[in-house]
């Protein structure tokens, strides 16, 4: 009974005296903070890794972690990505407690007491740093001296696009990161292996990310030249959209107004109307399919496919106007006097021919005057003249209409043939899709 007495005395005491330990003296004295304090003792932040003889090199590389806009209006896009920097830094060597390599992940506050490079986004329109639920940042140094950053970013990137084969176009939206304030003599900037990464979930409303190409971006200025790394991401527009809501559309359209062809020639009603509302439908269309775009100097893909349908539905709607003009033009019949006079003419010509035909000339006469003399008979004469005219007219303005049946559709076909070709064909890529 007293050895329990005597150990729950013990274990009380012990508890009190761990509980009386401050954490803050405790870390005080552990490895990591004796090691910080080392390092960082007569660090100058401002002061670029030594030796000053030669530059320090910057390795970077992105983790692309969303496409969230892409806008033609504005010509820029957005983007959230993790970018990621190495260097080494000779002034944070550190001994190993173990005696092998062993990495350290700096606490905030030592962090905003270390040099880092100053890269900026050079075709920036905005950018945000990440805060949420804590900063999104990994600053990491290892007992070589490497130091490994980490930070997630949200930007706004400028992308100088070409429209002129929109929507069947290939867009290539730069990424450039520069130095601000070092030239090429204090620090350089290099890729990582495998400098960009992409998402493997990664989606795009309307494009496909082909590749993303590399590319130095150095450019000399007044104060010197500074060190400057590309990656320009190229996107091929879906043309899945636009298929199901202009082209098909309008081309039913454009075949609606060929219906026409076939309506009566003498309902004029139904074909005016029918052309009329294609004419319209089409404009409206076209108004549509350029809404969200720029106003440029330029002609685009769309305009020239738009332009194209509304001189198919209009010249359907003019082909009816040709076709009423033939229908009502007539053939004017010749009036009996002018037959009259003829007949006159032959005989005088017959008398001069021969002199002695004059009795015959005489019987001829009188058979003129005769026939001349019908009346009935020369208004039954007329109005066949004028009723077979009317319809030889109509049997042209049917043979227009026959022909326009063949020559729109076999018009509309050659269009199609050169369009896709000139624009499907010439917007290819080399690139194959990058891997994620």
């Amino acid at each position: 009974m007293k050895n329990r007495i005597l150990y729950l005395c013990i274990l009380i005491s012990v508890y009190k005296k761990s509980d009386s330990v401050n954490p803050k003296e405790t870390y005080k004295h552990s490895w990591q903070y004796i090691t910080l304090k080392r390092i960082f003792d007569g660090y100058v932040k401002q002061e670029p890794p030594p030796p000053s003889e030669r530059p320090t090199d910057v390795f970077i590389g992105i983790n692309v972690n969303s496409f969230y806009s892409i806008s033609e209006q504005s010509m820029d896009y957005s983007v959230i990505l993790y970018l990621r920097q190495q260097w080494l830094e000779p002034r944070l060597k550190f001994p190993s407690p173990d005696g092998i390599f062993h990495q350290m992940k700096l606490p905030d506050d030592y962090g905003k007491a270390l040099w880092v490079p100053d890269i900026f986004f050079r075709n920036e329109k905005h950018a945000s740093y990440h805060d949420v639920t804590v900063p999104n940042r990994l600053l990491r140094i290892n007992s070589n001296g490497s130091v490994w950053y980490t930070i997630k970013i949200s930007a706004t990137l400028s992308c100088p696009m070409n429209l002129q084969s929109y929507p069947l176009d290939i867009q290539r939206c730069p990424m450039m990161f520069e130095s601000f304030g070092y030239t090429k003599s204090t620090m350089d900037l290099k890729w990582l292996d495998n400098a960009v990464d992409i998402d493997k979930d990664l989606e795009l409303p309307q494009f496909k990310l082909l590749t993303a190409k590399q590319a130095d971006c150095s450019q000399n200025y007044t104060a010197g030249s500074f060190p400057c790394l590309s990656i320009t991401f190229v996107l091929r527009r879906d043309i899945g959209f636009f298929i199901i809501q202009v082209y098909v559309p309008s081309m039913l359209i454009v075949i609606l107004s060929w219906v026409s062809f076939w309506i009566n020639i003498d309902a004029s009603p139904a074909r005016v109307s029918l052309g009329l509302l294609t004419v319209l439908t089409t404009t409206t269309m076209s108004g549509g399919a350029r809404e969200s775009l720029p106003r440029v100097s330029y002609i685009k893909a769309i305009d020239v496919w738009m332009i194209m349908c509304l001189l198919f539905v209009f010249a359907s709607l003019i082909e009816y106007a040709i076709v009423n003009v033939v229908a009502r033009r007539q053939i004017n019949a010749k009036p009996v006097k002018e037959e009259r006079m003829r007949h006159r003419g032959l005989a005088n010509n017959l008398q001069l021919l021969s002199g002695e035909s004059q009795n015959l000339t005489g019987l001829i006469r009188r058979y003129l005057k005769v026939k001349s003399t019908g009346e009935d008979e020369s208004d039954r004469s007329e109005a066949y003249l004028k009723t077979y005219d009317q319809e030889l007219s109509k049997r042209r303005a049917r043979t227009i209409d026959k022909i326009s049946r063949k020559f729109f559709p076999l018009a509309f076909l050659v269009f199609n043939i050169i369009y896709w070709l000139i624009y499907a064909t010439g917007e290819k890529s080399t690139d194959e899709p990058v891997t994620k």
